[in-house]
């Protein structure tokens, strides 16, 4: 989830726009849009937001590997941070978006397997709620829907890949591993800032116990390993913040870090995801030999409204 590098240009009008136009846009728009947008019986479907736990459960739940961001924001953890659109035909959910916002930044999650068209005609409709700026992960169909009324800045091709084979992480040793606590948030935010520049990390994930590294004799930190979404309680986990010092690379650090935390989720978890450039081969490489395949491709984008600028 965590979004690209943007421009200085578009980053000062998002921090200055933000907070006002997005609390218009989408909070105000979510009660003033409803009953336009149940009226308008496109293709018999209607819009609308979302609320209920197990309607949003279900739906992700018929292809869990696709949704294991969405699945971990149903969480009590995140679920306050998150606005979820769905397109309903009769008592039957056919669509869904999900709009995180604990961020700087929102991020909207669109995603849903080929021929997404039900997918595309919620954005389409869900256009009045949406911010005026955010960051998206979306499927083809999701883009063109959003492609009229939004600029596109893109952030490259992207896969989404899930732990197959958990029996390759017993060949690693992970003595020189150990768990970080909340303690270390100042720390973490130093070493990312140097070793994972425009990096996303919220500090409150620490405190889910998630969170690995790799120390030289001196105690400084040269590798990391942490989530960008966990859920116990429903048993999913996204890996993120993954990196390492750059005059340490090249020593299987990150999948030496990596594998320690795979083996800590697995006790509370049956489902390991994670999004990956696909362009990052080290990366994927990385992950393959840690048991991890390929179950997806999407883009990532940043948007802001056409005539808004």
């Amino acid at each position: 989830m965590r979004p690209c590098s943007v421009g200085a240009r578009l980053r000062m009008a998002v921090q200055r726009h933000m907070r006002i136009r997005y609390t218009r846009s989408c909070q105000g728009a979510a009660m003033g849009h409803y009953n336009s947008w149940h009226g308008k019986g496109i293709a018999s479907m209607a819009a609308l937001i979302l609320h209920d736990k197990r309607t949003i459960e279900a739906y992700l739940r018929k292809n869990p590997a696709l949704h294991v961001y969405e699945l971990g924001d149903l969480d009590d953890f995140f679920w306050s941070r998150a606005i979820w659109y769905g397109l309903q035909k009769g008592d039957h959910l056919q669509a869904l978006a999900l709009l995180y916002t604990g961020g700087d930044l929102p991020v909207l999650l669109a995603m849903a397997s080929p021929p997404a068209t039900a997918l595309a005609e919620l954005l389409a409709q869900a256009v009045p709620l949406l911010p005026l700026y955010f960051y998206a992960h979306l499927s083809p169909e999701a883009r063109d829907a959003l492609t009229p009324h939004y600029i596109l800045e893109p952030c490259g091709p992207h896969l989404k890949m899930t732990l197959q084979n958990p029996d390759r992480l017993t060949g690693v040793n992970t003595s020189a591993v150990e768990r970080l606590s909340p303690a270390a948030a100042g720390e973490l935010r130093a070493f990312y800032a140097h070793s994972y520049p425009g990096n996303w990390f919220d500090p409150r994930m620490l405190e889910t116990g998630q969170y690995f590294g790799i120390r030289d004799h001196n105690g400084a930190l040269l590798s990391i390993a942490g989530v960008h979404v966990y859920s116990a309680e429903q048993r999913v986990a996204a890996l993120g913040n993954i990196t390492t010092l750059p005059s340490a690379r090249g020593r299987g650090l990150a999948t030496t870090a990596t594998a320690a935390l795979c083996r800590s989720l697995l006790q509370t978890v049956d489902l390991i995801g994670l999004d990956v450039r696909a362009d990052n081969a080290a990366a994927i490489a990385c992950y393959h030999r840690l048991g991890f395949d390929i179950v997806a491709e999407y883009e990532e984008h940043l948007l802001h409204r056409r005539g808004r600028w």
